[in-house]
């Protein structure tokens, strides 16, 4: 058996609780079995062997009901930040930015090694700092993809050594400059071309990308028109197309998810209404 499996982690928890306080190593198995919410210690080390992610067994070996928990234990977040801190120096350097700290923490996967007892979360997060409000911008953020790498040692959490590995990351500036590239490039294209995909449209008159626009190519669009047919405009509805970042920026910018199109806008889609 592995030496960090949870039954072994359990045991020497047991071990440590009969010399504290000078028990039979039997009687402190089934103070702690119990204290966990098992009948006894053959149903716990049943529970091991068959589920060893049980919630209770958890708990009693881990500190926690479920593996992504670790991150945000004991000295674990703020080691995370200040391993960031470090990494990041040069990137965060060319912002006007200060105060760094994680924001949208997002654990992907959690894989539990029982040989060596390493946590591995794959996550996902944005690193946020406060923009100097006096200094041009350049970038205020960092969203990153990350390995993180855990122990659990004298029961506690710890970060281990050389235990983040950025796999992927870009800047908010960096993601801005994507965005009007690709802005351009769709405008460059509509003009070459006589007619567009309404995605396109809705791309160059919204100021969003393509992919975004395709998101929102099918809201409900009704016409606003005079009683004998003349169209004065159209409103369309991003309900319940719009989510997420999309919807927020929408609602930044337009203060609705209602927009009013201009008369002409579907001259030159591929469309008919």
């Amino acid at each position: 058996m592995s030496d960090f499996s949870p039954l072994n982690i359990f045991k020497s928890q047991a071990k440590q609780l009969a010399r504290d306080q000078g028990l039979k190593l039997s009687v402190a198995q089934e103070t702690l079995v119990q204290k966990a919410g098992f009948a006894d210690y053959h149903e716990f080390s049943v529970v091991a062997q068959r589920n060893p992610r049980d919630p209770r067994l958890m708990v009693a070996v881990f500190g926690i009901k479920d593996f992504p928990q670790a991150i945000h234990e004991d000295d674990v977040y703020a080691d995370l930040e200040q391993e960031l801190e470090e990494q990041l120096s040069d990137a965060i350097a060319e912002t006007n930015a200060s105060g760094f700290t994680i924001d949208a923490l997002t654990i992907n996967t959690a894989d539990y090694t029982d040989s060596t007892g390493m946590l591995s979360l794959g996550v996902s997060l944005t690193y946020q700092g406060q923009q100097d409000q006096e200094r041009v911008y350049h970038g205020a953020a960092f969203f990153l993809t990350a390995t993180v790498e855990l122990l659990r040692r004298d029961s506690k959490w710890q970060l281990a050594e050389d235990g983040v590995s950025i796999a992927d990351g870009e800047s908010d500036a960096d993601r801005d400059r994507r965005s009007e590239q690709e802005y351009w490039a769709t405008v460059e294209e509509a003009r070459s071309s006589n007619r567009m995909s309404m995605a396109q449209a809705l791309a160059i008159e919204l100021g969003i990308t393509v992919d975004n626009a395709e998101l929102l190519a099918g809201s409900e669009i009704t016409t606003n028109e005079s009683d004998d047919g003349l169209v004065y405009s159209y409103w369309i509805n991003f309900e319940p197309e719009a989510e997420g970042e999309l919807r927020a920026d929408l609602l930044a910018r337009f203060g609705s998810l209602e927009y009013e199109l201009h008369a002409n806008f579907f001259d030159d889609i591929e469309h008919d209404f």
